[in-house]
């Protein structure tokens, strides 16, 4: 459900005095359920409604046979006590009671549809157009249901126009309205549901209309469906969020201390929307708060740091400037990138270690891997002459690198679990291991450049057209940041520092891996070292 909100509105007649116990109603626009109460002795209608809903206002003045519209609002409107909604009728009360007002009453029927995509999965909360024949169309959403309600008079030609993945409407269904039916017409969409995946450009507003701009600011997103989360970062009061039509997505922003604001709640409704504002419960202009409000002042605790000594006691050979900028990267953002505990941080090093060396490569060595190593995986482990030719052989320099990495991770000679997406030839080499996770293969590449904005909204990096760029440091770091955040693996750590933790990590990053003792070993010595 979306989060409520108070609306305040106060009633005027003619002659500018408020109005007491006056019959009102609130309704959602095309609704047919509706709120009914009385003034206050003050001419106050309090009521709430869900956030950006159009709202409609009735007033059934004295002498009145029926309730007419007299104010239409979006519910995301600002009000309050001193600044409340006004209601004004055009006449005075003496004149309503001095007076009958006859209503022309047109009878109307209800028609209900129900929506769902080519293979009969129900569609909540679709937005469809309905319209009289050759008339204006009037937009509404399918409930929980995937039903929708059709009010229009007797006997009349009815038009359904439906959303498509290209982000148009388009006819659907002509029916005539006749004299209404409780049963459902069916329509069924021309695309699956996963057709409507949607990518919304989302504005950072406080709750006085200014923009939010903080920087690195970390922003969970939250599919309310799948329950799958995601972390993103930004700094220009902007967010980048994909999702589905239909489907509400939890929005919390976290201030730089780590503490939540308060989360808003949004239904994507078209595949890219490049308008939306969220208003968030803070008052900050360009970074700094309202007197009592939400502290967004950074105070990341200097005893959580990545210290260059820890990396030196795990890297003993590696050179600390090579090491310098990677410390920045990741101290930048210990909290949103869920390192913000010794334990997560040991449990992250340790599988570093690994993968890095103790060289700490930012790209994988494979021109000194030897016939042993080779012959475990991919081509040689059915061509293990290969392996002794094309491997290292001590004393003799580096192997040919490209025909080791091209051969080892040709996907013809991988099981189906284990390809990597390298299907051309160069595959092997182009997209070998690199950064400090050594993301190997070029669906791991791609992976990472679809979810690089997702997590850093403010940049966007095609990682698969420029494999080199993981190299270096800053998206060294983020590519395994990446994985980490993806796959929870903070979670894991979290659970505890034995062995058992170490390997269930281990297994998510490379099942088929014969490390598994070694990380443990790895894991042993960051524990000595971060905790």
């Amino acid at each position: 459900m979306s989060n409520l909100v108070t609306i305040f509105s106060k009633f005027y007649d003619k002659s500018g005095q408020h109005i007491i116990n006056l019959n009102v109603k609130s309704r959602y626009h095309g609704s047919t359920r509706e709120n009914q109460q009385k003034t206050d002795g003050k001419g106050f209608f309090i009521f709430q409604a869900s956030s950006n809903r159009t709202i409609e206002i009735l007033v059934k003045p004295p002498n009145a046979n029926d309730y007419m519209v007299f104010k239409t609002i979006n519910s995301s409107v600002i009000s309050s006590t001193t600044h409340p909604i006004k209601v004004c009728l055009p006449k005075t009360i003496e004149e309503y009671r001095k007076e009958n007002i006859k209503i022309p009453q047109s009878k109307t029927v209800k028609n209900f549809f129900k929506v769902v995509d080519s293979n009969g999965k129900v569609m909540t909360n679709f937005p469809i157009q309905s319209r009289p024949k050759g008339k204006k169309s009037f937009e509404r959403s399918t409930n929980e249901e995937g039903l929708v309600e059709i009010e229009s008079s007797p006997n009349r030609d009815i038009e359904i126009l439906v959303l498509t993945s290209s982000d148009k409407f388009v006819l659907k269904k002509s029916v005539n309205s006749g004299n209404g039916s409780q049963q459902p017409v069916l329509i069924k969409l021309d695309e699956p549901y996963d057709n409507f995946k949607t990518l919304s450009t989302i504005t950072l507003l406080d709750r006085n209309d200014n923009n939010y701009i903080v920087e690195k600011t970390n922003v969970e997103i939250w599919a309310l469906d799948s329950k799958e989360k995601n972390i993103i970062t930004t700094s220009n009061g902007k967010l980048a969020v994909r999702g589905y039509i239909g489907k509400w997505l939890k929005i919390t922003l976290y201030k730089p201390d780590g503490s939540p604001l308060k989360s808003v709640d949004y239904l994507p409704k078209r595949i890219n929307e490049s308008s939306v504002k969220l208003h968030l419960d803070v008052d900050v202009t360009i970074g700094r708060t309202a007197k009592n409000e939400p502290n967004i002042t950074k105070q990341i605790r200097a005893n959580i740091l990545i210290t260059m000594n820890q990396m030196q006691k795990m890297w003993p050979k590696a050179d600390p400037e090579k090491m310098k900028p990677i410390l920045d990267e990741l101290n930048r953002d210990l909290i949103g990138y869920k390192l913000d505990t010794r334990l997560r941080q040991a449990h992250f090093m340790a599988q570093v270690r690994q993968e890095v060396g103790s060289s700490f490569s930012l790209r994988e060595q494979v021109e000194y891997m030897g016939a042993a190593a080779l012959k475990q995986i991919g081509y040689y482990r059915t061509h293990h002459k290969d392996a002794y030719i094309d491997g290292y052989k001590k004393g003799k320099g580096p192997a040919n690198g490209e025909v080791i990495a091209n051969r080892m991770y040709d996907d013809n000679y991988r099981g189906e679990k284990y390809k990597l997406g390298n299907t051309s030839p160069g595959d092997g080499w182009k997209y070998l291991g690199r950064g400090l996770k050594q993301l190997t293969g070029k669906s791991n590449y791609q992976d990472l450049t679809n979810m690089y904005s997702i997590i850093w909204a403010d940049e966007k990096v095609d990682f698969v057209k420029n494999p080199e760029l993981i190299e270096k440091p800053k998206y060294a770091v983020r590519s395994a940041i990446r994985f980490w955040l993806k796959y929870k693996l903070y979670d894991v750590a979290d659970k505890g520092a034995e062995g058992v933790q170490v390997d269930t990590i281990t297994k998510i990053i490379n099942k088929a891996t014969d490390s598994y003792a070694a990380r443990r070993q790895h894991f042993i010595h960051a524990y000595k070292i971060f905790i």
